[in-house]
């Protein structure tokens, strides 16, 4: 299992794959999630840029953002606030695209479904591979 990264560390190939990896399966996660809100399972190639747009923000955002207040030790309002700013990326962003009545609610749930599937693909894969996926969650 990989230990974290800190912002001093040289990153390998192994790491850079991982990275990717991570990336693709957050691409996928707020495809579904959106998909499943939304109902329609089609995507153009600026709405898959839009989820590229938002999955690298999750990627690398929400980790520093509660890495940051881990330091402090506020992690649980920096979570709080990642999630908020998620559900405002996801709703400035991403949900522009989509029919859905309600903005601001298809973009909670879009970013709440995103968040608890990437935790349990998080939690699966530590378990089950003894992969050690970069934390985003």
């Amino acid at each position: 299992m990989s230990k974290p990264m800190s912002w001093g560390d040289v990153v390998d190939i192994v790491d850079i794959i991982l990275i990717c990896v991570t990336i693709l399966i957050v691409i996928f996660v707020f495809y579904v999630s959106a998909a499943i809100v939304a109902q329609d399972w089609s995507a153009t190639s600026t709405y898959a840029l839009r989820i590229f747009v938002v999955s690298l923000v999750f990627v690398f955002v929400v980790p520093i953002v509660s890495d940051f207040g881990r330091d402090q030790e506020l992690s649980n309002l920096m979570l709080l606030l990642s999630f908020v700013f998620l559900v405002a990326l996801v709703r400035f962003v991403m949900v522009e695209e989509l029919a859905v009545p309600d903005d601001w609610l298809a973009s909670m749930v879009i970013s709440f479904m995103g968040v608890a599937m990437i935790f349990l693909i998080e939690v699966l894969s530590d378990r089950i591979f003894d992969l050690g996926l970069p934390s985003v969650v």
